[in-house]
């Protein structure tokens, strides 16, 4: 009778969750492809693909499941049809004509500046990868200084170079992200502890567009990023262990969600409003802190 119950309960668990692993590559390469963020569509679950284009997720029951990776078309797949290796296509990009001007790199100009004491409220990633993002406006003040050279965020982590994905995304007519400027990963490293990190963007040669544009956080969830800790629940003495992936993105406030979106179950989303924060957040709004850096 023991063997029975032992039986059915396996049969169940088999039942209630799906197993999902595979190997994501390039269908036209075949290339393994890394960070490539999945999402259960319409839910609050997700992973990453490791350095070696590898993936495990686990569901309740089968889903529409999506797949974004920068250069590569957006994938929605049911998961009954996934198997040991998963192909994404490559974005077919028709490009303008092309001027070619040579950097000086003789002047500067600094957007978005921040202070790093005055930071106390961060972005954080917890079991799910999502992507926030914040728009810059054009102004003619950057005709002389029109190259992207560096970004600076703050970030804080609790493990020793956590990585994340920089997106820089054209602006579509309903103002939200839209089309990659930039076709290849970005990848940040932060030390541990509250930094403030740079990436240099000089070698790609992007200039500022006038209609302006976006730069993206992507949060990876990758063993190197993992972060496990105690606390305790409110009126209990009980050690809980919690997990999240590393690292935290300070923000700042602003007046309005006009220039902050996160991308999370699949889908662009306007950044909520803040409230239950104290006095100083109330009825306010999160932005990334981002520092840019022009040059001519």
């Amino acid at each position: 009778m023991k063997k029975l119950l032992v039986l059915i309960f396996v049969l169940i668990s088999n039942i209630c969750f799906s197993q999902l692993k595979a190997v994501i590559i390039d269908s036209k390469t075949k290339d393994k492809i890394p960070y490539v963020n999945i999402w259960v569509e319409n839910e609050s679950i997700g992973t990453t693909s490791s350095e070696k284009g590898e993936f495990e997720l686990e569901i309740k029951s089968p889903k529409f499941i999506l797949f974004s990776a920068i250069g590569f078309e957006t994938k929605k797949i049911y998961s009954d049809s996934i198997k040991n290796i998963l192909e994404l296509k490559p974005l077919t990009t028709a490009l303008d004509e092309v001027i070619i001007r040579y950097k000086k790199l003789t002047q500067e100009l600094i957007i978005g500046k921040f202070k790093k004491s005055k930071i106390n409220h961060y972005y954080g990633c917890g079991l799910k990868p999502w992507i926030t993002a914040r728009f810059f406006n054009y102004s003619d003040n950057f005709e002389k200084t029109p190259y992207l050279k560096k970004i600076r965020l703050l970030t804080k982590s609790d493990v020793k170079n956590s990585k994340f994905n920089i997106r820089l995304y054209s602006v579509s007519k309903n103002g939200e992200p839209e089309k990659y400027m930039y076709d290849k990963n970005i990848i940040g490293v932060a030390k541990k502890g509250k930094k403030t990190t740079e990436i240099d963007l000089s070698k790609l040669n992007i200039e500022f567009p006038k209609e302006g544009f976006f730069i993206a956080v992507e949060w990876l969830i990758i063993e190197n990023n993992r972060y496990e800790y105690k606390y305790n629940m409110e009126g209990s003495i009980k050690k809980l262990k919690g997990l999240s992936y590393e690292p935290a993105i300070g923000t700042i406030l602003a007046q309005t969600d006009e220039n902050s979106w996160i991308f999370n179950q699949g889908k662009w989303r306007k950044v909520w409003q803040n409230n239950g924060l104290g006095k100083k957040y109330e009825d306010k709004y999160n932005l990334i802190a981002v520092e840019l850096t022009l040059t001519n």
